[in-house]
């Protein structure tokens, strides 16, 4: 087994028991070819690998934003909990001696980064869609100069031939043509919150309800 095969393994073990449910990685160049917005360099100029990780969203609340009162920024619960996995593999390439950084929540295309590691297409719903999971996924990357093997991206979705429900199901009308328009949707959204407690919130969520992928793994 070559070393980068088995510090993959190694990582993938880490992901998994700080609490990931999904860990993949991408190749920054196919990724900066396949969109041009996602420039992961600027977070570490030596980069070789984007880890991505992922956790199940089982349950609605694990979804909703959080934003105490005079506060100009909110909090949104998955990602607080991906954030805290992150840190962990980032020690973990640390004490092996390799560069690392966390990105940001909206540092890169988190979904692209996801297809190009090969956890699974992006749907018509603009979704990453996994085969266990579907779109119940919140994702979270880290850059690193460790050489790991990295997955074989996903350029097209079997999940969604013949299938129209995320489309049927929009109460924004955010996919004239079978197209996602995201002005559309993110209007709707900001217009529609659904209100759980005084300070939390939850976006709009029936593409997400609607897909039948990974309908098994909701409680």
């Amino acid at each position: 087994m070559v070393p980068e095969a088995e510090l993959t393994r190694k990582l993938e073990r880490a992901c998994i028991k700080a609490g990931a449910d999904i860990v993949a990685c991408a190749d920054p160049i196919v990724l900066k070819q396949l969109s041009p917005h996602n420039r992961p360099e600027k977070f570490l100029t030596a980069i070789h690998t984007i880890v991505v990780v992922g956790i199940h969203l089982y349950d609605l609340v694990l979804d909703a934003w959080s934003q105490p009162p005079g506060a100009w920024k909110g909090y949104q619960f998955a990602d607080q909990i991906l954030e805290g996995i992150c840190y962990r593999v980032k020690d973990f390439l640390g004490e092996r001696n390799y560069a690392s950084v966390v990105v940001p929540y909206d540092g890169l295309f988190l979904k692209d980064a996801a297809a190009v590691a090969g956890i699974g297409p992006i749907g018509k719903n603009n979704l990453l869609l996994t085969p266990r999971f579907g779109p119940q996924v919140r994702l979270r990357a880290i850059v690193t100069a460790a050489p790991l093997a990295c997955g074989t991206p996903v350029t097209s979705s079997e999940f969604c031939l013949g299938c129209q429900r995320c489309i049927d199901a929009c109460p924004a009308g955010a996919f004239p043509e079978g197209r996602y328009d995201r002005v559309t949707c993110e209007t709707y959204q900001l217009h529609h919150l659904i209100k759980i407690s005084a300070y939390s919130t939850i976006w709009c969520n029936f593409c997400i309800e609607s897909c039948p992928v990974g309908q098994d793994s909701k409680k």
